[in-house]
This record gives structure tokens, C-alpha cells and sequence, in this order.
């Protein structure tokens, strides 16, 4: 759930979006790339298995349309016990969201598909072909899987995910959950200070964390005590691949 694999939320509407919509695969479109970035003629293959909600589906959206991939988007509808179904099952064993599917070859776990997604466009620089760089990268991919995704997955099961299962919030555990992410936010603002992105230059990094604060209205996160980490989301949140990752509100 949240920046882990999964998200038991009822989506906007019921049932799979249409296949053949296609993310990034048409620049300018409602579903494209940013219109400054050329597409490369690629075979559709690729389907991701999402829900809208989910932030680790959020962040491999976002590196769609960064890098103007065709790729087509299956809505799963959790509430009604897609993601557990035989033929869900086969391609994604946990049963979690997302889920790449590429020509028969299926794909689970967000930084592992964003990897996967950046191999197709390694021009793009969001993955660095020098060791030092890709190391750093992957560092951070690391750190959002073990470390800032859990803490602010706590804030946001008793704060989004409550609201939308209609249960109650428990104070205790959104207060820690709370300390946690302020521990997380203070390290990555000691990182970001005289730093644009992360590492450097823009990154799958970047976006793996951002995807963890998209939502952070809703959490009651405030980024007033950490200028860097506000400023860098900013960035982050005027490119048009992490608008257009946004579900529906």
C-alpha cells in the first residue's frame, strides 16, 4: 500500500480502465510525454497493471510519460478481488500493484520496473551508466524501499487510506508514523542542500521519493521545516510526466 507494492482502495470508478489507453506513448496527448521530448518509435508490448492511487504505481507513471514510453494502463480494481485472481496471480504471485507486463515477461516491485523502464531509454540519464552513479542511484531506490516508503505509509494508512475505508483514525500510530517521516525528511534535506535532484542530475531517485509526498496534503506532512526537500518537490511537481501521474481527485 502507498510507496510499498499495494493499494486496497476503492478506485474513482468501478472495473479496468480500457485497455489501449496508452502512457506516454503520444506527446502533448492527455495520456503523452512532455511535448519538448520526441517520442522513439517503440512496439506497444507493455502493459502496467496500476491503481490509480497507489504511489509506487504513481512514480513508474511518471517515468512513463518522462521518457514518452508506450505503455498501456490496466486499472485493477482491488475492492472487488482482481488482484487475487488466477489469471492476476500468474503474472504478479503477491498480488500486489504495480505490475509490469512486457511480451510475456512480468515484472513486480516499483524501483525494480523503473529500472527496467529506464534500460529501454538509457539516453534519458535517469539511470547512470558509471558505477559511482548508478550505485547512488540505486542507493536511494534502496532507502525509499526500506526506510521513507514504510514511514510514510504509516501516516498515510491512518490518514488516506482511513478515510477512504471509512474507519477511524488512530492517533498513535499516525504520531509515530509522523516522527518517522520527520526523521526521513530532515536526511533528505541535508542531502538535497546545494543540490537540485539527489543525485546531481535528475533521476529514477527522484522520482521513487517524490512519489512518497504527492500526497502529503492529505497526510498533514508540512515541508516549512525543510526548505530543500520544498523546494526540490516543487521541481519535481512542475514536470509535466509527475503531474500527469496524479490520480484523480
Amino acid at each position: 500500500m502507498s510507496c510499498p507494492e499495494v493499494c486496497h482502495l476503492p478506485t474513482p470508478q468501478s472495473g479496468r480502465r480500457a485497455r489501449g489507453i496508452p502512457l506516454g506513448s503520444s506527446p502533448g496527448s492527455a495520456y503523452g510525454a512532455p511535448p519538448f521530448r520526441a517520442p522513439t518509435p517503440l512496439r506497444s508490448t507493455m502493459k502496467l497493471y496500476e491503481n490509480p492511487f497507489s504511489s509506487a504505481a504513481m512514480k513508474v507513471r511518471a517515468v512513463i510519460h518522462e521518457l514518452g514510453l508506450p505503455v498501456t494502463s490496466v486499472t485493477v480494481d482491488m475492492p472487488k478481488g482482481e488482484h487475487k485472481s488466477p489469471e492476476f496471480l500468474a503474472k504478479n504471485p503477491n498480488g500486489k500493484v504495480p505490475t509490469l507486463e512486457d511480451n510475456g515477461f512480468c515484472l513486480y516491485e516499483s524501483n525494480a520496473i523503473l529500472c527496467y523502464l529506464a534500460a529501454h531509454k538509457p539516453e534519458s540519464g535517469l539511470m547512470p551508466a558509471d558505477p559511482k552513479g548508478m550505485a547512488l542511484v540505486q542507493q536511494w531506490l534502496q532507502w525509499q524501499a526500506t526506510t521513507f516508503g514504510p514511514s510514510t505509509t504509516e501516516v498515510m494508512m491512518e490518514t488516506v487510506y482511513a478515510k477512504m475505508m471509512g474507519r477511524t483514525k488512530d492517533e498513535a500510530k499516525y504520531a509515530a508514523g509522523m516522527e518517522k517521516v520527520r526523521r526521513d525528511l530532515a536526511v533528505l534535506e541535508k542531502s538535497l542542500a546545494g543540490k537540485e535532484f539527489l543525485c546531481g542530475k535528475l533521476s529514477l531517485a527522484d522520482f521513487s521519493l517524490v512519489s512518497c509526498l504527492q500526497l502529503r496534503a492529505l497526510m498533514g506532512v508540512d515541508l516549512e521545516a525543510f526548505p530543500h526537500v520544498k523546494a526540490w518537490v516543487a521541481r519535481m511537481e512542475a514536470r509535466e510526466s509527475v503531474r500527469k501521474s496524479l490520480p484523480p481527485m
